[in-house]
């Protein structure tokens, strides 16, 4: 089993911003054009109350961006002293996040699609992937944005696709790491569901992690998105760990 804290720290580099800093015990993040908290967070990395003195410098750093503070509170179970701090500064609480992990041979196994599909594997995205990435599951971010995005993940990474009639219907990102793997962006189009899509795609993506010496495989699922958790539940994923977001009113 892989430490909670270095999860969320590969999670960190496999989706990386634009400007991050660690500083006090925090990793500072800010993306220009990418509205997900993730992209604009502060991530805890120390431990203790040099945290809690650090709150100060967070809100101040992005008070100078002018953006709202979000603290990404991961893990959660490890945090409780500081979630009770921002509770008690009026921080409101947001978007509960489940971390699963797998082995990644099993979810290969298990996740191998009845029927054979054709499921695309690209090192770089592709101008295809981006236009599926826009239309699926970008959550608002900028085109030019995401291009840059993608293209500073530092780190083996596989776009993963399925096609109809000349257009990916359905995506995945897997970012390799030392040991592991994080699946990213597993998207369907909703006209195209309960076809085997999603497993395909997870069937491919835990194969290229495998070769490529991830033993592990984890990912970030809403808690209150119970389709995407019966799935994985489904190929092998438990729960390891969750998170959630503390944001300043």
């Amino acid at each position: 089993m892989i430490d909670t804290r270095l999860i969320e720290r590969h999670a960190a580099r496999a989706w990386p911003a634009e400007e991050a800093r660690e500083e006090d015990g925090w990793l500072l993040r800010h993306t220009p054009g990418v509205p997900r908290r993730r992209s604009n967070s502060a991530l805890p990395v120390g431990r203790g109350d040099g945290l809690l003195s650090g709150i100060g410098r967070v809100e101040e750093y992005y008070a100078a961006h002018g953006l709202p503070v979000a603290v990404q509170v991961a893990p959660a179970e490890e945090h409780s002293a500081l979630d009770a701090a921002l509770d008690a500064r009026g921080y409101r609480r947001d978007s509960a996040t489940l971390v699963c992990t797998a082995p990644t041979a099993a979810v290969a196994d298990a996740a191998r699609p009845a029927a054979p599909l054709d499921v695309t594997l690209a090192e770089h995205p592709t101008r295809a992937w981006l236009d599926a990435y826009a239309e699926l599951e970008s959550g608002g971010t900028e085109r030019e944005a995401a291009e840059q995005l993608f293209d500073r993940i530092d780190g083996p990474a596989a776009h993963l696709g399925v096609e109809r009639d000349g257009r990916l219907v359905g995506i995945g990102l897997v970012v390799a790491a030392p040991g592991c793997a994080g699946v990213f962006c597993m998207a369907t189009d909703p006209a195209h569901r309960r076809q085997g899509i999603a497993g395909a795609i997870l069937h491919i993506g835990a194969r290229w992690a495998e070769a490529r010496g991830a033993q592990t495989l984890y990912l970030q699922v809403t808690a209150g998105n119970t389709t995407a958790r019966r799935l994985y539940e489904r190929v092998g994923f438990e729960v390891s760990h969750s998170y959630h977001y503390r944001l300043k009113p």
